[in-house]
């Protein structure tokens, strides 16, 4: 249940004087209160998740500050994906040409999953922000915080023992309308807020749901959406363009996905293909150890399982980048360093998990043993079945049962992996309407061989 504005008819002159505040409360009822500070709700948001410099002692610096927003032209028609996988936020005007991607750091790893709930499993698989409500500025009074669907400066937050503390800096915060819980939002860094800039952004899973961005970004975001209320359409896969390109942001590192050396903009970097999952990515020779940047991953230098006698630089899996897996086709192995095989690393390598619908070049790549053929390149792990397939916890793929593709090599019953979109889908395969094997009903979008 979610609050919905309830029109109330006031005159010309009461109307100045009103700011819009739809209160949550368990029967999800709404209200327009007048200015007069608004208590905010013991359960208004969810944990905040780690930040890297909370402070106790009560001193917060620029926190309390309203930070001053540019102007900028609102979209027409303005829709925003977010992709989990590629902790991007793409915002388009799809009545003009605005077309910009941004880095975010989204909701920690819990079971698998990050704890920023996905829209694709809604009937129409968005949620919605609410800034075709009036923007309103919280105060720095912390005892006097508001709470409101569209802050064009908000400071306070609550944590679960009631303390208060300014960490959304004086930026915008744009709520979601339809997750599970209305704490859900779009904001500012979160780290470093104290800082006369708003903060910092560390981009990974960071959170316990909300989006976050670099400061200038949310302000830009909430700048182009205002007067709207803007679709959200959040999925786990990474985003991909008509060519099949990866939406992402501009600066390249290691393991960025890459069509040409040309993609990998840094020194000696070059684009290498997987040949799991048939997309190519970039990495750097080397002979011992691989440079770092702030920001990313500890690189790892190893051998370049398809050049005997060359070394490749990879990732290592953290948290903070959800192991291996928003990389595609990468999987975490255990490896001796290129050059010096008795130093050991976890490392990200190009490989498969096996399971229903992950790429495979053997049988016995698969938890199921059936690698099932999709054509010249890899094949897709599989296994029979008569009516319905097992499903496994932990973020991996939901399963659906089909006749077996033609050209497949197989008959009967398989299982494969379903989708919302195109994007859910391996190279190779796709997202296609299909009915159970043997019945008519349920039909389900599932990645089927092109």
């Amino acid at each position: 249940m979610f609050a919905q504005l309830r029109i109330v008819v006031v005159s010309a002159a009461a109307l100045a004087a009103l700011t819009v505040f739809p209160a949550c409360d368990e029967a999800a009822s709404s209200t327009i209160y007048t200015s007069e500070p608004v208590a905010e709700p013991s359960h208004d948001d969810l944990p905040l998740g780690p930040v890297e410099d909370m402070k106790e002692d009560g001193v917060f610096g620029h926190a309390t500050e309203c930070k001053a927003i540019p102007y900028v032209e609102p979209l027409r028609d303005p829709a925003i994906t977010v992709s989990l996988d590629g902790l991007t936020l793409h915002l388009v005007d799809r009545a003009g040409t605005y077309d910009r991607v941004f880095p975010i750091g989204p909701g920690q790893i819990k079971d698998g999953l990050s704890l920023t709930p996905v829209s694709t499993g809604r009937a129409d698989q968005l949620f919605y922000t609410r800034t075709d409500v009036a923007p309103v500025d919280d105060v720095p009074v912390k005892s006097q915080a508001k709470w409101a669907w569209n802050y064009r400066c908000r400071m306070w937050w609550t944590d679960e023992a009631g303390q208060k503390a300014p960490v959304f800096a004086g930026l915008p915060f744009i709520r979601l309308e339809g997750p599970s819980s209305s704490g859900y939002g779009i904001h500012g860094p979160i780290d470093h807020y104290t800082d006369a800039t708003g903060g910092s952004l560390r981009r990974g899973y960071v959170s316990h749901g909300c989006m976050r961005m670099e400061a200038a970004d949310v302000m830009e975001v909430w700048g182009r959406i205002q007067g709207h209320r803007t679709p959200v359409r959040i999925q786990q896969a990474v985003e991909r363009r008509e060519d099949d390109r990866a939406v992402d942001v501009g600066a390249t590192w290691m393991m960025t996905e890459c069509r040409a050396d040309a993609d990998c903009g840094f020194s000696g970097g070059f684009c290498k293909k997987n040949a799991y999952s048939e997309r190519g990515f970039c990495t750097q020779r080397c002979t011992k150890y691989c440079p770092d940047i702030a920001g990313a991953a500890p690189t790892f230098c190893v051998a370049d399982p398809d050049a005997a006698g060359q070394g490749m630089c990879v990732l290592t899996p953290t948290s903070i980048s959800n192991g291996c897996r928003r990389y595609d086709h990468f999987v975490e192995r255990t490896v001796g360093r290129f050059g010096q095989a008795s130093v050991k690393r976890a490392a990200c390598m190009p490989g498969t998990e096996g399971w229903i619908g992950d790429h495979c070049l053997a049988d016995g790549e698969c938890a199921s043993g059936l690698c099932m053929e999709t054509g010249d390149g890899p094949g897709t792990c599989t296994t029979p079945c008569t009516s319905t397939c097992a499903d496994k916890a932990g973020g991996y793929a939901t399963t659906f049962c089909v006749a077996a593709p033609q050209g497949s090599g197989l008959s009967g019953g398989t299982c494969v992996a379903q989708c919302a979109g195109q994007d859910d889908c391996p190279m190779g395969t796709t997202c296609e309407a299909e009915n159970r094997y043997n019945r008519t009903s349920p039909v389900k979008n599932v990645c089927l061989p092109d």
